[in-house]
C-alpha cells in the first residue's frame, strides 16, 4: 500500500468515526481495492436524472445502477429508483421524461442514498459526466447525513477525451456525449436521459474502452488515472 492509499485509508476512518448514520459508516469503511486487476473488481455503474444542473439549487429525481462484476455485466442486479423532489420537477421532465404525476408514490432522498450506498458500499462508481452526479450525491448526503462521503470514481467521458487526445484529433465536445461516445464502438444507443438506460450504456461502453486499452492486467489504479 502506498503512502497516498495509507493517507486515503486513514482519511476514511476519521469521516467514518464522525458518522452517525449505518449506511454511511459501512460504506465509509468499506473501501475499494484499487490494486486489483480490472477483470477481479467489482463496480457501479450509476447515472441521476435531475430537475437542473445546479448541485445546490436543483433535486435528485432518479438513480439508476447496473453492476460490472469481474468484467460482467449483471443485470440482474440493475435497479431504478424513482425520488420524490421537494418541489415541482417543473420544465425539466421535457429533458428526462419524469413527470410529477410519475413521483407521487416515490421514496424520499433518504431512502434512495441509503439503498444506493448499500449497492455502492466497497465498489468502485462508474459515470459518464460522473463529477456532475458526485456533486450531487455529496449534496444529497450533506442533507441526509450531514457529513460528506467519499467515492472512488471512474469517468467514461474522461477516458473518451483522453483516447480521442492521444489520437491527435481536435474533435467538438458533442462528440464525448454519452451515445455519440457508444456510437464510436458500435454499441447500441440506450434510452437517452434515463437513468437506468445511460447506467447500461456506460457499463458497455466502459467494457469497450478497456478493451481498446489493452493493458493485460489493468487495474484500477491504472483505470482511475485513464479517466482523471
Amino acid at each position: 500500500m502506498s503512502l497516498k492509499d495509507i493517507f486515503m485509508k486513514a482519511a476514511r476512518m476519521r469521516l467514518a468515526s464522525k458518522a452517525s448514520a449505518p449506511t454511511a459508516i459501512d460504506f465509509i469503511k468499506d473501501s475499494p481495492d484499487l490494486s486489483l486487476a480490472f477483470e477481479d473488481t467489482e463496480l457501479l455503474v450509476v447515472d441521476l436524472e435531475m430537475t437542473g444542473l445546479n448541485a445546490k439549487e436543483h433535486e435528485i429525481i432518479s438513480i439508476g445502477w447496473v453492476p460490472i462484476i469481474r468484467g460482467d455485466i449483471k443485470l440482474a442486479h440493475a435497479r431504478n429508483l424513482l425520488i420524490a423532489p421537494s418541489k415541482s420537477v417543473g420544465e425539466s421532465a421535457t429533458i428526462h421524461g419524469i413527470h410529477d404525476r410519475d413521483l407521487t408514490d416515490a421514496m424520499s432522498l433518504e431512502e434512495g442514498l441509503d439503498i444506493l450506498l448499500i449497492a455502492l458500499k466497497g465498489r468502485v462508481m462508474v459515470g459518464h459526466h460522473v463529477s456532475l452526479d458526485v456533486a450531487f450525491l455529496r449534496q444529497a448526503a450533506k442533507q441526509v447525513y450531514h457529513h460528506n462521503l467519499p467515492f472512488s470514481v471512474i469517468d467514461t467521458l474522461q477516458i473518451e477525451a483522453a483516447r480521442l487526445s492521444r489520437q491527435g484529433e481536435h474533435f467538438d465536445k458533442q462528440l464525448l456525449r454519452l451515445n455519440n461516445s457508444a456510437d464510436r464502438y458500435g454499441l447500441p444507443s440506450g434510452d437517452a436521459h434515463n437513468a437506468l438506460g445511460d447506467a447500461l450504456t456506460t457499463a458497455q461502453l466502459l467494457l469497450a474502452q478497456v478493451a481498446a486499452i489493452g493493458m493485460p492486467s489493468l487495474t484500477l489504479k491504472q483505470l482511475l488515472k485513464f479517466s482523471h
